[in-house]
C-alpha cells in the first residue's frame, strides 16, 4: 500500500481486492457510487468522494507475473478517518 496525502486529497495505491468488493466497501460506509454500480469509478459521500482506477502491474522478481493494482484518491473533510475505515474493510480482505 502506498500512500501520499496532498492537502485535503489522500492517494492511495492497493493491490489484492478485486473492483466490485472495493464498491461495496464504499457502499457500506455511506457512499452513493457515481453511475452505473458495476461500471462506477467513484463514489460520494457526505463530505468525501473518491474516485479509483486500475492498472497492470509486475509482480517484483517474476517474469510474467502480473497483479491489478487500484489507485484511490479520496478529496473532502476527515480523510484521515474515511482512510482509516477503508482500509479496516480493506485488510479484512473480504471475509
Amino acid at each position: 500500500m502506498l500512500v501520499s496525502e496532498d492537502g485535503e486529497e489522500v492517494k492511495l495505491s492497493l493491490r489484492g481486492l478485486p473492483e466490485w468488493l472495493i464498491r461495496a466497501y464504499f457502499e457500506e460506509m455511506g457512499a452513493t457510487l457515481d453511475g452505473d454500480a458495476e461500471m462506477a469509478t467513484g463514489a460520494t459521500a457526505d463530505g468525501w468522494s473518491v474516485s479509483w482506477m486500475h492498472q497492470r502491474v509486475k509482480i517484483a522478481g517474476s517474469r510474467d507475473l502480473e497483479l491489478t493494482q487500484f489507485d484511490l484518491i479520496f478529496a473532502g473533510d476527515e480523510l484521515q478517518q474515511v482512510t482509516d475505515d477503508f482500509m479496516k474493510k480493506a485488510q479484512r480482505g473480504g471475509g
